[in-house]
């Protein structure tokens, strides 16, 4: 218990004394540089000399002068700060009775620059007056209805009859084989919708087809008319010739136009859509083959049909190029790619 006590006791650092360090102890280095030669120093005694630099270029201010500046910026004395003051006001007062005693210009404008003025604003006023109550009266105007009462008028969609209305291609710009080449595409187009015609014909087939993929059915099985479906398509198919372009010394020819009628692809669509749904709903399969539709079912196709053709689209554009060459001295259009062509307005 005492040697614990005499090891916890608090020891004052102010009179404890400098602390014994390691190598303070004598003896510990004994030995450790025997053998080892103390190296030589490299100025071997010669004087040396440690780097110099130049004096600086700066004198100090001397105290005289640091007083001398120190008593020019203390504040001067009350006496001057008032003679001053009376300085200052007195310059003000005598300013103050130049400016009254002055003589005042009252002279105002001349007569003639009254008239030039006068003259100017009239000039202007009778200018844009009437063209600023014409724009009033105009905004009005298609503001306000028949009964009086301004309200917003919503702006008319255009009409379409089934043809452009601007003018066709002007014959007279054109020079005699280019003409030749309209007259051929003229001769063609007008075609498309005789009986025998192969572009007639295609439109039958896209109908067909479209409703075999659908249902398994023909036109003829749905008791749809497919010959009524192409008369109504090619009597709303218009066209405009827009330009044609001649080059006899190489052979060939272009012809650029625009086409309008109703959407055929967009109404076949629709009408695969509502045929589907319905044949869904019956059971057409007797014996692993389609059995032929009733007279009430096939009405109903028919109903379908008609319903389509009245919702079609029937402002479709399309702008089509055909080609023709030069051949024993004839322009002969190219029957293949003008076919391929107006299958895009015909769907097929």
């Amino acid at each position: 218990m005492a040697r614990r006590k005499e090891h916890d006791a608090q020891v004052d650092p102010f009179t404890a004394g400098e602390p014994t360090l390691p190598w303070d102890e004598p003896g510990v280095f004994d030995g450790l540089f025997n053998g080892i030669e103390p190296e030589t120093c490299i100025l071997d005694g010669s004087p040396y000399d440690g780097p110099t630099k130049t004096r600086d270029d700066y004198e100090a201010p001397s105290a005289d002068d640091t007083a001398d500046h120190s008593r020019r910026e203390q504040s001067p004395s009350p006496s001057e700060a008032r003679e001053r003051k009376r300085q200052m006001q007195a310059e003000r007062t005598a300013a103050r009775r130049a400016a009254k005693a002055a003589p005042k210009d009252k002279r105002g404008p001349s007569p003639l620059g009254k008239t030039v003025r006068a003259i100017a604003i009239f000039v202007v006023l009778a200018n844009v007056l009437p063209a600023l109550f014409y724009g009033i009266g105009g905004l009005f105007s298609d503001l306000t209805s028949e009964t009086g009462s301004p309200e917003l008028i919503e702006p008319k969609a255009p009409s379409y009859d089934g043809h452009d209305p601007s003018p066709g291609i002007d014959m007279d710009s054109l020079d005699d084989d280019e003409r030749t080449c309209v007259q051929i595409c003229e001769a063609y187009l007008q075609a498309i919708a005789s009986e025998q015609s192969p572009e007639r014909t295609a439109v039958i087939d896209g109908l067909n087809q479209s409703m075999m993929e659908t249902t398994g059915y023909t036109c003829e099985e749905l008791g749809i008319d497919a010959n009524a479906y192409a008369d109504w398509a090619l009597s709303n198919f218009s066209y405009r010739i827009d330009s044609c372009y001649a080059h006899t010394d190489e052979g060939t020819a272009s012809l650029y136009l625009y086409t309008w009628g109703p959407d055929l692809l967009d109404m076949r669509a629709t009408l695969r859509q509502s045929v589907y749904s319905y044949m869904s709903e019956l059971d057409t399969d007797e014996a692993g083959a389609k059995r032929p539709l009733a007279e009430n079912e096939q009405a109903h196709v028919r109903e379908l049909f008609a319903e389509a053709i009245e919702n079609a689209e029937m402002d479709s554009e399309s702008f089509l190029g055909f080609q023709l060459a030069f051949e024993d001295g004839t322009w002969v259009l190219d029957l293949e790619q003008a076919q391929y062509q107006l299958g895009i307005p015909l769907g097929y």
